[in-house]
Order: C-alpha cells, then structure tokens, then sequence
C-alpha cells in the first residue's frame, strides 16, 4: 500500500515539530543553569531554584537526541 501524500506530509510536520522542541529543549538546558546562579545571588525562594534545577533535567532529557547538524551522519 503507498502512503498518502497527506500523511507524508504530517509525518514531516510532525518530524518538524520533535527537531524544534528538541531544539529549545538543549538551549534551555543550555541557560537556565545561568538563570539559577542569577537567581540564588539575588535571593529568591530556593523553592524557586528547585523548580528551575527540575526544569533543567527535564530539558537535559528531552533534547537527549538533539543534534546541531541534521544531516550529519552518526
């Protein structure tokens, strides 16, 4: 059975969308180690810096697969 030109299509908006949420996953894994020391020197809630310590694991392991380079081979 051939595929539809439609679901070729959603399969690559959907392959898409994973590569960009990969993506903003690494460069929020990348900052907000940043945003946690600016936060500790300006005193806030260390309730605060948790969330944000479990925001970055959580970044860590979505953009696990990210790769810069696409098309480069593994």
């Amino acid at each position: 059975m051939v595929p539809s030109i439609v679901t070729s299509h959603a399969r690559s908006a959907a392959a898409r969308t994973g590569s960009a949420v990969r993506a903003a996953a690494f460069w929020s894994a990348v900052v907000l180690p940043f945003v946690a020391v600016v936060l500790l020197a300006l005193g806030a809630p260390l309730s605060w810096i948790g969330l944000l310590i479990l925001g970055n694991a959580a970044a860590f392991v979505v953009s696990h697969d990210y790769r810069t380079n696409p098309n480069r081979e593994r």
